[in-house]
């Protein structure tokens, strides 16, 4: 089993408090330890697109994936059952044939965490909010995970955030100032807990972390949720 193998692997730590699969675990201590050597390779490219970036990211952590007991798939499809399925940027796939994940048997073919990506900002006509929500469709990162678009049925997922203008504190009061409007402007589809709340990262490491705790949509149940774990790198040389 995955879990079996991923001890003393890895030397990140996560958030305080929380009390996860030990597979799950292993996925974001390594995106903690190696989303920051990937800025180095991609510093100063304020202009890259979302896509390019995250082909890049996939390359890299498949790289540097070692003896991790798992590997990453750029463009992961959601659901195999339907030709119109969305993709999720990043797909983690274990490299057994199945992995026990809490109350969930995944197959070699699924995503047992799923991790999109996002700049910051975001480039085009009415797009500045996607990290969050979209303008005329479901294309927030953040709301896409609620709605299930991505992440049906997955506890924890992440969102990768490339900040190519501005610095991390204005994307962090930023991204919750949005929320907190949503809060006013919806009928309980946007709480508090949806908001980003700062984590500590490693010492030397040149990315910060966020959690948060998103409400699904439609809401069933105010324990429905998916945890959210939020990284990001500067790409300005000097921001």
């Amino acid at each position: 089993m995955l879990a079996d193998r991923i001890e003393n692997i890895g030397n990140g730590e996560l958030s305080e408090g929380i009390e996860i699969d030990a597979s799950i675990k292993a996925v974001m201590e390594f995106i903690e330890i190696h989303f920051s050597g990937f800025s180095e390779k991609v510093k100063g490219e304020i202009t890259a697109s979302e896509k390019a970036l995250t082909d890049k990211l996939c390359k890299y952590f498949n790289r540097v994936t070692g003896s991790y007991p798992f590997y990453f798939h750029h463009e992961n499809v959601e659901d195999h059952s339907s030709g119109m399925s969305p993709q999720i940027d990043i797909g983690t796939l274990s490299r057994e044939e199945q992995i026990n994940v809490g109350d969930r048997t995944y197959d070699e073919f699924d995503s047992f965490f799923s991790i999109e990506a996002k700049r910051l900002p975001t480039p085009g006509h009415n797009r500045e909010r996607e990290y969050v929500i979209g303008h005329d469709k479901s294309n927030g990162g953040i709301e896409r995970f609620k709605k299930g678009i991505h992440g049906y049925g997955l506890r924890y997922s992440a969102i990768i955030g490339y900040v190519q203008k501005e610095d991390f504190d204005f994307w962090f009061l930023q991204i919750n100032n949005w929320i907190d409007e949503l809060i006013k402007t919806t009928k309980g589809e946007w709480i508090a807990e949806d908001k980003l709340k700062k984590l500590t990262v490693k010492t030397g490491t040149q990315i910060v972390k966020f959690e948060s705790d998103n409400i699904r949509i439609p809401v069933k149940s105010f324990t429905d949720k998916i945890k959210l774990l939020h990284f990001w790198i500067m790409l300005e040389d000097n921001p």
